[in-house]
């Protein structure tokens, strides 16, 4: 089996091609059942400023053309133009060397961020719980965050930490001088708002007014601020008591247009709005930017200040680097070896005759069941074990060397277990 990548970064795309093609967290299962028919499966990367493919095919060739097909039927889902020109491939060990790059932050808009641990984690867990991740690959993708996390506690970024979200609070920084005393509009509660706000607090930030779709997670960034929230409905009447806008919501298209960015600067003359917009897709209509008085900052923008960061972190980078060529060496060394396949193969053989053995109890207790009924549960209970032995299997499959024998003894599976399991 080969390793096949195929993806696009907004350092070499225009975010309005990248967006087209970013699927949503909410998304994300239909989208690897989907990637499933393609290629047969693989793992979803998909963040404010790449959407990534990672797979495994015994053809190279046919494999990179079906992740390529796979991604431009994305950008082609409301009849778009192909997106195929901007594709870009990789194949064996240079999918190694992206993915640990990746994972350690060096692929990122801000150097070293300390999101991306947890993007690719879950990108990783999805494909697991969906039943898309072939086990080299599984085990590149933990060899890679282990790695990630190596980098953190070793070398200047675990003590330093940057986010896009502090990147872009910087950039306010520096366009208006001093942001302290501002009054700052915040949409979006989840994981990148929380980073702003903290960003903002750094900076001397305290009149922060949070706004969220889900009334009960602002409240709960809102009360950690000690800060109002305002509801979803109501920012464009507010958008003209603010200073300062910020945008990081999980929208599929803008949330705030350029009208009403217009209609709140024509009743606040002479005074500035200045918008950092992190969503992916872009929150803010990027008309608004030619609005007198607006300065928009945009993730490309973000990704333009991003060669200052590597310059200062020069030191750093070179440190992650020499571990990254460690972890890799690593991970190619167990790859020849994995031990923990026969395990998984025998815990996976023994709950699926449980299964079958409870559903057949079940079934000939109720006769009085439909096909449909019958079949249904069977599909529940297949589903069940799968969601079930997700943490497991994903523990046999990460660097700990005595995941096989833990997860043996849990489970009290024998030697001679495997052997039957080996012969059927």
């Amino acid at each position: 089996m080969n390793f096949i990548f195929a993806g696009l970064n907004i350092a070499n795309v225009p975010v309005e091609v990248l967006e087209r093609v970013t699927v949503p967290t909410g998304s994300l299962k239909e989208q690897l059942d989907r990637l499933a028919i393609y290629v047969g499966g693989g793992v979803i990367l998909s963040t404010c400023n790449r959407i990534e493919i990672y797979a495994v095919a015994d053809d190279l060739v046919v494999g990179v053309r079906q992740l390529r097909e796979f991604i431009d039927s994305l950008a082609r889902r409301d009849g778009m133009d192909s997106v195929d020109d901007y594709i870009h491939t990789l194949a064996g060990d240079d999918v190694a060397n992206h993915l640990f790059s990746v994972a350690a932050g060096l692929e990122s808009i801000a150097l070293g961020e300390s999101q991306i641990i947890g993007q690719v984690s879950r990108a990783l867990r999805a494909a697991g719980e969906a039943g898309t991740v072939e086990p080299s690959l599984s085990r590149m993708f933990h060899s890679a965050l282990r790695t990630s996390r190596r980098i953190r506690s070793e070398t200047e970024f675990g003590r330093n930490r940057v986010s896009v979200p502090s990147l872009g609070v910087q950039e306010l920084q520096s366009a208006v001088g001093d942001i302290k005393g501002l009054r700052v509009l915040l949409v979006g509660a989840g994981e990148t708002g929380k980073l702003t706000a903290s960003a903002l607090r750094r900076y001397g930030v305290e009149d922060i007014v949070v706004c969220s779709r889900s009334m009960d997670r602002g409240a709960v960034l809102a009360d950690e601020l000690g800060s109002k929230q305002i509801p979803f409905e109501a920012i464009p009447d507010s958008l003209v008591d603010f200073d300062i806008l910020i945008t990081s919501t999980a929208a599929t298209e803008p949330v705030i247009s350029s009208r009403e960015v217009r209609n709140a600067m024509a009743a606040r003359p002479n005074r500035h709005l200045h918008v950092l917009d992190v969503g992916m897709p872009r929150d803010v209509d990027p008309e608004s930017a030619s609005i007198e008085g607006v300065h928009l900052i945009s993730l490309t923008d973000l990704q333009k200040k991003s060669s200052d960061n590597w310059e200062l972190r020069e030191e750093a980078t070179l440190q992650a680097r020499g571990l990254i060529e460690d972890g890799i060496r690593h991970f190619k060394e167990r790859l020849t070896s994995i031990h923990s396949e026969p395990v998984i193969r025998t815990l996976g053989a023994r709950v699926e005759r449980m299964r079958q053995e409870e559903v057949e109890r079940t079934l000939g207790r109720h006769e009085e069941l439909t096909e449909e009924q019958a079949a249904a549960v069977e599909k529940m209970t297949r589903s069940l074990v799968r969601r079930i032995l997700s943490d497991p299997i994903s523990f046999l499959r990460s660097d700990e060397d005595s995941a096989a024998d833990l997860v043996q003894k849990i489970f009290a599976l024998k030697t001679r277990d495997a052997a039957e399991d080996e012969v059927e």
